[in-house]
């Protein structure tokens, strides 16, 4: 690496610092805050969308549903949330779904550690600090681990590409 790219990666002096900065708040990245936690690590979840849920949260068309029988698709790392959540419907709708995500994030009050509307731009690892520098569109900050939870339906233009070929 030349001397000015390790400059520009580690040039991150004076942001915010966690233990573990994750990208995206669907199922995979409540769960990855969640435990952390439990770890006792400072976390950090950025979000491109203004609420939890992923994929659930972007897809609201008429119909959208799980093609998983509900309770195989929700956390099971919780009986007690296990036994207060009660599904409708033996493959939920994405509204349930999203309530569901909402019931979690509330029930483990995960949203203090997470930041709506910001995208993650890049994230380069320094191996000078063996720190990462993660670029959101509303700053920097650094961190031990970069998780990136976004799913195989995140990115830009992941819409584009799941449908470009689609002829039904």
């Amino acid at each position: 690496m030349s001397d000015v790219n390790e400059r520009l990666q580690c040039s991150a002096a004076g942001t915010a610092a966690f233990d573990v900065v994750i990208a995206g708040a669907g199922f995979a990245g409540l769960y990855m805050l969640h435990r952390v936690r439990g770890l006792g690590l400072t976390a950090r979840v950025f979000e491109a969308g203004g609420g939890v849920g992923g994929t659930w949260f972007w897809n609201r068309y008429p119909g959208a549903r799980c093609d998983v029988e509900s309770l195989e698709y929700s956390y099971s790392f919780s009986t007690a949330l296990e036994r207060e959540w009660k599904w409708s419907e033996r493959y939920s709708a994405q509204t349930e779904i999203l309530s569901y995500l909402n019931h979690v994030a509330d029930r483990f009050d995960l949203r203090r550690d997470i930041q709506f509307d910001t995208r993650v731009a890049a994230a380069h690892f320094c191996e000078a600090e063996n720190r990462w520098t993660i670029e959101t569109n509303r700053g920097a900050v650094t961190a031990r681990f970069c998780i990136m939870a976004t799913g195989s339906f995140g990115g830009e233009g992941a819409g584009d590409r799941r449908t470009r070929h689609f002829q039904g």
